[in-house]
């Protein structure tokens, strides 16, 4: 007896055991997992009001949009459960009445296949890829329906359903039925619209719309589901006229912002998004650059513009809200595909607003600094303007807005801890070369960028010297940002780039209330152009250019990116006047205006007549005194300059005392500056005011090392150049205490010095003098 009692048990426990593990799995399921797990969906972006963008294919080729139950209208799903399953809610994922029914019909009577299916039933088919005209199959989705029911709730179910839903096509989920017919969500979607997409399920591909063919059982279904719909919903009968209208239908995905959301979608490489990602975009201002980039390119088209490319930033949270990656995607004569925004290029004097703000910071300038634009060579390295055209003596916020050459690299020659290169390295520009690469000519843009980088770099002037990284989706992440330059020296230089004339001087009155501060640049080649504006809450950047590497000459910053930013720039300011939130920064209370003399920059003296005021940073900005206005006693006997005071002959006058460079310069010009008398040669007189600018040595370059050749000894020697001060008319030159030699400010000296480290020293008439070090070397190293 009790051996057949322990029989019985074990087959109990045998029996059972089934039961046990698969009560076991509902429970681990229930409590783990989610019923959409495994289930691939579209990656798909919107704008920042929800306006679909772009939707991308699933691996398996298909358009499946999720959407949570919870977002779905009230009414739609009435109207879905009205259609498909009245029941849903009361029974146990089968309706043992509409099998009995379809079991009936499809194989007693065998004149209409009917499934009879729940829609747990269709959900479970869906989920499991069911194969289900068969009796086994059949028996197969019953079972997983009663497992679905089992292991999820009714809400779960149904969401199940709405997402994998067929629409037609390779159409998943009644969202993507409603972007791809109806080009809008299934929220916005009317009831005349609801009703036809609820009725493509039963029979997807007899049923699928094509724009300009609705087929008849499409329609009938939808009347019948209609009137199933008013007897219960008297209040829409009134629809009635609408139903029998033709149905409008786009029949293709939204398809914008392709270069931004191909970007993104690169960036989510093997994940597998449930969620439609909403991105910072504005599909408005999208669509309004898109419009004035075509009509620019369109324009000029005839110069051989056929390209172009933007990016409009909203400076306070650097969230991206318009992108434009060429003028035309699916444009393959001009490679539309790639996208200009990631692409490095050469960004041409866009950089230079940089160098300007190290130099603030670092002591070296205010914004009014008298700079030399003047032929110089660094190095062996001979930098030219465009054009060829040099300017003399300017002040610097000019020689930033007019992007002169020479003043922006004998800044970046001076600039240190960081120079530019360890600037472009902090803030995070990629892929750079070694610092040797580049030397000098990276101020002219021989390092490149893609356009988010330098949109970034912007971002630090606009925001205080808080560099924040690019936001592309919302978020409540905030990136405090990265310090990279003084919020005095960001403020200034800011306003220094407003001081930029615009392109063009028919802007609207309104639109020139809103400061705009800009910046051009033109590759070397001419194969990109560039502007970088600064206005409102905005950071736009364009680029106007080709991808075939051809040069153009039409790619001149100024000329042809510059219009169509403020072309854009206009419109914005133009449409948000009064709505706008954003408030300017005030000026940082380490920043003071200073009057300083309008011809040479330094601080004024009672010899400067005009004066104008200069941003400046006390403790910091340079303070030297103007040297260009002296007063000087003339003999007007001889002419010569006297010390006498109380003569009748003597008269008191104020000149301007130039360097010789600036002389050679503007004699060149046709515009030669009156050179001030000198002493009578029998008289030697030193300077012992100090007044006046002593000797500037252009070459050799100071702390370099000069490697001469064994080789070939003809060529081993150092060019010996300075300039002077307009009362200077000659220069002495020294190694440590040798003399090597005498020339007039501007001459050359040839030296033919051993390997050595040396210290030079030039003096003038005056007794004023620089020097500077240099190493000499041989190309063979013991």
């Amino acid at each position: 007896m009790r051996k057949k009692r322990i029989a019985a048990i074990c087959i109990a426990a045998i029996l059972a055991l089934p039961c046990i593990l698969c009560c076991a799995q509902i429970v681990y399921i229930r409590n783990t997992k989610q019923i959409l797990s495994g289930i691939e969906f579209s990656a798909a972006y919107t704008d920042r009001n929800g306006k679909l963008l772009q939707v991308f294919l699933t691996s398996d080729d298909k358009y499946r949009i999720y959407k949570p139950i919870t977002a779905y209208p009230p009414e739609f799903l009435d109207l879905l459960l009205l259609q498909e399953d009245q029941y849903f809610y009361g029974h146990w994922g089968i309706n043992p009445l509409s099998l009995a029914k379809g079991f009936w019909q499809t194989y007693i009577v065998r004149k209409t296949r009917i499934g009879g299916s729940t829609i747990t039933m269709q959900a479970a088919k869906l989920k499991y890829h069911l194969y289900t005209r068969s009796l086994p199959g059949k028996i197969r989705q019953i079972a997983a329906a009663l497992f679905l029911e089992a292991c999820y709730s009714k809400q779960e179910i149904l969401e199940l359903y709405l997402n994998l839903a067929p629409c037609g096509k390779n159409l998943e989920g009644f969202e993507s039925g409603a972007w791809y017919y109806f080009n809008k969500s299934v929220s916005n979607l009317n009831l005349t619209e609801d009703a036809m997409l609820c009725v493509l399920p039963q029979n997807p591909t007899d049923r699928a719309p094509q724009p300009l063919s609705v087929p008849q059982e499409l329609t009938e279904a939808r009347r019948l589901l209609f009137n199933k719909w008013t007897a219960e919903h008297p209040e829409d009968t009134g629809s009635t006229v609408y139903m029998n209208m033709d149905i409008p239908l786009k029949c293709r995905m939204p398809d914008e912002t392709r270069h931004f959301t191909e970007m993104l979608n690169l960036q989510n490489t093997g994940a597998m998004p449930q969620k439609v990602v909403r991105t910072t975009i504005d599909l408005n201002m999208q669509k309004r650059c898109e419009a004035q980039l075509a009509a620019h390119i369109n324009r000029y088209k005839s110069l051989g513009v056929n390209n172009g490319a933007l990016l409009l930033v909203d400076s306070t949270t650097m969230e991206v809200i318009a992108n434009i990656g060429s003028a035309d995607y699916y444009d393959n004569e001009i490679e539309g595909q790639v996208n200009a925004t990631t692409a490095k290029r050469s960004p041409g004097s866009t950089l230079k607003p940089f160098i300007y703000a190290l130099a603030l910071e670092q002591g070296i300038i205010h914004s009014h600094t008298m700079l030399k634009d003047t032929p110089v060579t660094f190095n062996e390295y001979a930098p030219d303007n465009y054009g060829s055209i040099f300017k003399g003596p300017i002040p610097s916020w000019f020689a930033l807005v007019d992007s002169r050459n020479i003043p922006a690299i004998a800044l970046a020659n001076q600039i240190h801890n960081p120079d530019l290169y360890a600037y472009m390295e902090k803030a995070g520009v990629s892929n750079l070369k070694e610092r040797d690469h580049y030397g000098l000519s990276i101020v002219l843009g021989s390092a490149e960028v893609s356009m988010l980088e330098l949109t970034e770099m912007y971002g630090a002037i606009a925001n205080g010297g808080i560099q924040k990284k690019m936001r592309f989706t919302i978020n409540r992440n905030q990136d405090s940002g990265t310090k990279m330059l003084t919020e005095e020296s960001a403020y200034i230089v800011r306003k220094m780039l407003e001081e930029n004339v615009p392109p063009y001087q028919t802007r609207p009155q309104e639109a020139k209330k809103t400061p705009v501060g800009y910046k051009t640049g033109t590759s070397v080649g001419f194969k990109d152009c560039w502007t970088v504006a600064i206005f409102d809450r905005y950071i736009l950047c364009v680029w106007v250019g080709n991808f075939d590497g051809l040069g153009n000459n039409s790619f001149l910053g100024r000329t042809m990116a510059a219009p169509l930013a403020f072309t854009i720039a206009d419109s914005i300011i133009l449409d948000t006047a009064g709505q706008s939130s954003y408030r300017y920064t005030d000026r940082p209370a380490g920043v003071s205006r200073v009057k300083v003399c309008s011809v040479s920059g330094g601080l004024p003296t009672d010899n400067c007549e005009r004066l104008e005021d200069a941003w400046f940073i006390p403790g910091t900005s340079p303070i030297t005194k103007c040297k260009i206005h002296r007063r000087i006693n003339i003999d007007t006997r001889t002419g010569y300059r006297t010390d006498e005071t109380d003569k009748p002959y003597v008269k008191s006058i104020v000149r301007e005392f130039w360097p010789s460079d600036l002389q050679t310069l503007f004699t060149q010009a046709g515009l030669p500056r009156l050179v001030p008398p000198d002493y009578p040669p029998e008289e030697f007189r030193l300077d012992i005011t100090a007044q006046g600018y002593p000797p500037e040595i252009i070459s050799p370059m100071s702390n370099t090392q000069y490697v001469f050749r064994t080789d070939d000894t003809s060529k081993n020697q150092l060019v010996l150049t300075a300039v002077a001060d307009a009362d200077s008319g000659e220069l002495l030159w020294f190694s440590d205490d040798t003399f090597i030699g005498r020339c007039k400010p501007g001459d050359k000296i040839v030296w033919h010095p051993e390997p050595g480290i040396y210290t030079l020293t030039v003096t003038d008439t005056k007794g004023r003098s620089s020097s500077i070090r240099v190493t000499v070397t041989t190309d063979v190293q013991e």
